[in-house]
């Protein structure tokens, strides 16, 4: 039995997949087979799938697609692992992603659970890199658990090199198939809830690529903050608890910036009223609609422009 199983969710991602999947074959730590779910792929995924067998691979097919939760759960029933990585299918693990994480559960043997650090790169539709942003967990203490858990449950995610174990994550029956968006944060309030302990990794493991094809992405924006008023109600009664209610204001603030980032103002306006009503509106909501709301968006574009155009005539002005 390995020690990790490595589990990757994909559909119609064949240009993309091959990355990931020889991410794995590349780590420096051999103790761990790696799970690939085609989740109903209508393309080159199969053929790509049979290039790359390896002696520690398993590939399952789902012959109609059923979602990056459904695919998730069905990689870990096939797993044998004694810890379950998740890897999006657009993602690479470094290669020293799997011996960190070996290494931080021999240092605490007693978590159920740990995450690592993410370099994320923000790319156009072209796969150029736009930006970069990288996470820092050095403060984090380890083991964490409960209500000290819970205020990262909006920052970290199964990119983050989610890793757990398999017996933990069978007993709590897996993702909630019933969420499209928003699984890994329902997922970890109840991480919270039933006083799991974890740990968060002190490095960069692994290269997040944020494009916006990947199967847990794939669902669009829209229906990310309904998923998360869900997660919202389903653990209503843990979520408003005193001790609480400071994460469920950053959680509705959240929800207010994706409802504006999404274009439905109406929704976001709801949020705000509610907000209001709890007393916990302050300059980070002003800041969240200046940076989300279409108006200013647009503004700031414009501005853009202006600046890019007063800039060529300026070089135009000096080259005469």
């Amino acid at each position: 039995m390995p020690l990790f199983s490595v589990v990757i969710p994909t559909h119609n991602r064949a240009a993309l997949l091959g990355r990931a999947i020889q991410s794995v074959q590349a780590q420096t730590c051999s103790d761990y087979e790696l799970v690939v779910v085609d989740d109903g792929s209508s393309n080159a995924t199969a053929e790509l799938l049979r290039s790359l067998k390896g002696p520690r691979t398993t590939f399952l097919r789902h012959e109609v697609a059923r979602g990056a939760s459904a695919a998730r759960n069905a990689g870990v029933l096939a797993a044998t692992g004694e810890m379950i990585t998740f890897l999006d299918d657009d993602d690479e693990l470094r290669p020293n992603a799997l011996q960190c994480l070996r290494d931080m559960r021999v240092a605490c043997p007693q978590l159920d659970f740990l995450w690592g650090g993410r370099l994320i790169h923000e790319e156009d539709r072209d796969g150029e890199t736009i930006d970069t942003r990288e996470d820092d967990w050095h403060a984090v203490p380890c083991p964490i658990s409960g209500s000290d858990f819970l205020p990262y449950v909006l920052q970290i995610a199964t990119s983050a090199a989610f890793t757990i174990k398999r017996s933990l994550y069978q007993q709590l029956g897996g993702l909630d198939t019933s969420f499209k968006v928003s699984e890994d944060r329902d997922f970890f309030v109840t991480l919270a809830e039933g006083n799991f302990r974890g740990g968060a990794v002190d490095a960069t493991i692994i290269d997040v690529h944020e494009i916006s094809s990947s199967l847990s992405r794939s669902t669009g924006m829209r229906t990310a903050p309904d998923s998360d008023l869900r997660v919202l109600d389903k653990h209503r009664d843990y979520l408003q608890r005193p001790e609480h209610r400071q994460f469920e204001d950053g959680y509705l603030r959240a929800i207010f910036a994706s409802f504006l980032q999404s274009g439905n103002r109406g929704a976001a306006m709801q949020i705000l009223g509610t907000l209001r009503r709890r007393g916990a509106l302050n300059l980070g909501v002003l800041r969240k609609y200046v940076r989300h709301a279409p108006e200013f968006r647009a503004l700031k574009s414009l501005i853009r422009y202006n600046r890019l155009r007063q800039m060529t005539a300026r070089m135009r002005h000096r080259a005469r």
